[in-house]
């Protein structure tokens, strides 16, 4: 990467990062099987909706033994607001059952044993060992992904291509604001079907990609 391209990835890591200071997932936990469960059921759906369905779902099954051998129709029920509620009620249920029967219920903080468990892919493996654990990762759900392209970060729209974009143009040490402040610009101005780009804190180092006639303030 070019000295004024590392510049410029510069300025607009540290844009975003001024502009949403706040940091951490909007899913809310208690430990990192919490967090692992109900980032599963974040998939499709708001954390808004997550956060009103988990506290009824860790006070009928308060740990990975609990929710391993639990009644998937009584699961199901629980977690229906969620959307997709037959996968995501069998991926929970799995997940902790192999969490309980192999591992004492404890999480592990490393992708490969995160992802091995039965429906963990890397975006929640990596949500799981920023906020549960405290590592930097680089999260790419669908504003990470949208954003970047436009932003210019990446040219590629596959998550995990992204991924590896981001750890090469971004210093480690800010990936995690970086994806936070990324998911909390594409929720209140970068949206998928009409940006607000006269709002946008970085709308001049933008470059705009896949954006149709975006509009640039004077």
């Amino acid at each position: 990467m070019s000295f004024t391209a590392q510049k410029h990835v510069r300025q607009v890591v540290a844009t975003l990062e001024e502009t949403y200071p706040e940091r951490g997932t909007a899913l809310e936990f208690n430990d990192p099987w919490q967090l692992l469960t109900a980032t599963i059921l974040s998939a499709q759906c708001t954390d808004v909706m997550v956060n009103k369905v988990t506290p009824r779902l860790f006070a009928a099954y308060p740990d990975p033994y609990a929710l391993g051998h639990a009644d998937i129709l009584a699961v199901e029920e629980i977690v229906k607001p969620t959307g997709f509620y037959h996968n995501k009620a069998r991926a929970i249920i799995a997940e902790s059952l192999e969490l309980s029967e192999k591992w004492g219920g404890t999480v592990t903080p490393e992708m490969d044993f995160l992802t091995a468990l039965p429906g963990v892919g890397r975006k929640t493996a990596n949500v799981v060992l920023a906020h549960a654990f405290g590592k930097q990762t680089v999260v790419v759900d669908t504003h990470v992904k949208r954003l970047t392209y436009r932003i210019g970060l990446s040219e590629s729209l596959v998550p995990e291509k992204v991924e590896q974009d981001i750890m090469a143009a971004v210093a480690e040490s800010h990936w995690n604001s970086l994806c936070d402040a990324l998911i909390a610009h594409g929720r209140s101005v970068c949206n998928a079907r009409k940006p607000d780009c006269q709002s946008c804190a970085i709308t001049r180092l933008c470059p705009k990609n896949g954006v149709p006639e975006a509009k640039v303030p004077r």
